[in-house]
């Protein structure tokens, strides 16, 4: 019997992430909110601003850190590299593990499918549950726990970015504003607002990172409907031409890439 290996079922789902990853993201982090407040703000000398982004960065990170526990923040910063910036599952790829599923399911029957290993949770629960000749109820059912998860884990990600956002604009709103009651003769405007716009322009990057974190959930709900769909039709019919047509119906135009 001949079971797929792993990296033959073409889904990429990195589920770890090295601490050396993640500093160069977070020194490019710090880089653009200096550059983009600096041309916010017209502030010429770089000096002018470390003091600010110590201010707001440095605060925005103790309100998190007190807010949510390391755990999640762990995980919220391995996700924000692992979807943030690689991205979620694609569908396309979901398809082309389905029709590998499917070959084995016509070369080894349905307990040869109860073999393949997959870096995909969900891949190797539909194998299972393929394996076990489950019926659509049951496929249904692990479906939608699958979905809860995804849906609970991506809300735990996304409350750290938002609130360390809400963090950074209200900590450089009230900089800004001892700065201005203690406003002396040769400190500017643009000094005085400073704290401000390095909030919102730090604000505004993690608006960004918000953003692809949600469009890769919704790759990663696809790609879980997908799996699940394509248990229910393979134990249907294994067809691997027809099974792989009526699973791209299921991938909206925007998402076929």
């Amino acid at each position: 019997m001949s079971v797929p290996r792993t990296h033959d079922l073409l889904v990429r789902k990195p589920d770890s992430v090295e601490v050396w990853l993640i500093l160069p993201l977070a020194i490019a982090a710090v880089s653009l909110t200096i550059g983009l407040a600096m041309f916010l703000s017209g502030t010429q000398s770089p000096g002018d601003v470390v003091q600010p982004v110590i201010v707001v960065l440095g605060g925005a990170l103790a309100a998190m850190l007190l807010t949510f526990p390391l755990t999640q923040i762990t995980e919220a910063l391995s996700a924000a590299l692992i979807r943030g910036i690689r991205g979620g599952t694609k569908p396309s790829e979901m398809i082309r593990a389905m029709s590998k599923v499917c070959d084995v399911s016509r070369r080894d029957g349905l307990l040869g499918v109860g073999e393949i290993r997959s870096n995909c949770e969900a891949v190797e629960d539909v194998c299972q549950l393929i394996s076990d000749a489950a019926r659509e109820p049951a496929i249904r059912f692990n479906l939608e726990r699958q979905l809860a998860s995804e849906r609970a884990f991506h809300q735990m990600v996304s409350d750290v970015f938002v609130f360390t956002a809400m963090y950074a604009l209200l900590i450089g709103a009230l900089a800004s504003l001892i700065r201005f009651g203690s406003l002396d003769e040769g400190m500017s405007g643009a000094q005085v607002a400073l704290p401000f716009v390095i909030g919102g322009s730090l604000a505004i990057l993690l608006g960004i990172l918000l953003g692809r974190l949600r469009a890769a959930h919704l790759r990663e709900l696809l790609a879980m409907e997908i799996a699940y769909s394509g248990a229910t039709l393979l134990l249907d019919d294994n067809n691997v031409q027809r099974l792989r047509g009526r699973l791209a119906l299921l991938v909206p135009p925007g998402l076929r890439s």
